[in-house]
């Protein structure tokens, strides 16, 4: 474990010292679906407006863009109190990404 962690050290001293950079986690950071309570298979839904698709289920973590209404979302999980859905942008600026959108603003209507 000393070792390991002495290879780490080493390892980030010489990424600074020929003028790279050492990038560590943040406490909110992209949280993905080890938050879900509940778990879907492509649930296809669409935003109702204009939303920020979030790293994590909370307007406290980062936003990765936002969402133009009527862009298809698939839903994957829900957090265990049914607030906030993950899942995958499936058009648009952002489709592929992964990432959370508050339930208030999805719906299962075209």
């Amino acid at each position: 474990m000393r070792m390991k962690s002495r290879a780490g050290a080493v390892v980030a001293s010489a990424a600074l010292a020929f003028g790279g950079t050492v990038v560590t986690a943040s406490p909110a950071s992209a949280v993905g679906s080890s938050a879900c309570g509940y778990r879907y298979y492509a649930t296809p839904l669409k935003t109702t407006t204009a939303v920020n698709l979030r790293n994590g289920p909370s307007t406290s973590y980062d936003s990765q863009g936002v969402l133009r209404r009527g862009t298809g979302f698939n839903l994957y999980c829900v957090k265990r109190d049914f607030s906030w859905y993950y899942g995958k942008v499936v058009g648009g600026a952002n489709s592929g990404t992964w990432g959370w959108v508050y339930w208030r603003y999805l719906t299962g209507r075209s």
